[in-house]
């Protein structure tokens, strides 16, 4: 699919080509004699593998990226945030692609409040709703159900925010069921399916709205109740998590610096438009008077 140029590129492996160039060549042996040139061998027939006719049931990273411009086309995505949003596709998309990854709500959230995060201020810039058009789009690309994801993370989020956390601990151990069952499923499979960044922002999420501080402390202690080893994998993510909270924080006083100077830049322009106006109108009064 050919996309417009202000769309994010692909990224697609280099390919290589060698061009061999076969010519007579002319050789002399040592009594100065002339040879005459050596004959190429013949060109070698390549067979057809049966591996060449196989199609690869895994769907590409870029196959998944071409799905999401398909969804939407337009309008372009803004370039401060194509980047982005090609990283979160490309993360979840390797993830879900792993035979060990099992969807769950937990995974959900994370999903969902990752990137709410980062497309917060999009509207605003774009002036126009589409990020939820962009949430959409991405997550059908990667085969889920938008509605599916967003209810699930919404569960989650209930359950964190109506649940003390010493329960969610008991909870995570397994000594008592989780009021919400699939929370309770959740605890259960990260256990033995694959951990990955997205279920710690997902429950670094439940620990926000339960009332725990995000602390590198209480991640260990979260990955140890949930058993999962090593704990470095909660605590890691952790890093990236904070790491990814200051740079929206930045970005966030950027957009409203930007948004500053353009108030600035407009009530000037307004202003000068208002002065040329009254400068016109002084000019027009000396005419009516003389006629």
């Amino acid at each position: 699919m050919t996309r417009p140029t202000s769309n994010i590129s692909r990224r697609r492996p280099g390919l290589a080509v060698a061009v061999l160039v076969l010519g007579a060549w002319q050789g002399y042996n040592f009594l100065g004699l002339s040879e005459a040139p050596k004959k190429p061998p013949p060109p070698t027939t390549r067979h057809a593998s049966v591996v060449d006719s196989l199609k690869n049931p895994v769907k590409t990273v870029s196959e998944t990226i071409d799905d999401f411009y398909k969804a939407y086309p337009q309008p372009p995505v803004l370039p401060m945030y194509r980047s982005f949003l090609v990283d979160f596709i490309t993360q979840t998309h390797l993830t879900s692609v792993d035979s060990r990854f099992k969807y769950d709500a937990i995974f959900a959230l994370g999903m969902r409040h990752y990137f709410t995060g980062l497309m917060g201020n999009y509207d605003k810039l774009v002036m126009s709703e589409e990020s939820e058009k962009i949430w959409k789009a991405l997550v059908t690309a990667m085969g889920m159900k938008p509605d599916q994801v967003v209810a699930d993370a919404e569960t989650v989020a209930s359950y964190a925010s109506s649940t003390s956390p010493a329960d969610i601990l008991k909870h995570m151990e397994g000594t008592e069921k989780a009021s919400e069952s699939k929370v309770g499923a959740a605890f259960e499979s990260i256990r033995s399916s694959l951990y990955s960044i997205t279920f710690s922002m997902g429950l670094f999420r439940i620990m926000e709205l339960s009332g725990v501080d995000v602390t590198k402390a209480n991640a260990e202690e979260w990955a140890k109740a949930l058993k999962i080893e090593p704990p470095s994998k909660v605590t890691s993510d952790f890093e990236t998590y904070k790491q990814n909270q200051v740079k929206l924080q930045k970005a966030e006083e950027m957009l409203r610096e930007i948004e500053i100077r353009e108030k600035k830049k407009l009530a000037e322009r307004l202003e000068a438009k208002a002065k040329a106006l009254a400068e016109k109108a002084a000019k027009k009064e000396p005419e009516a008077a003389a006629s």
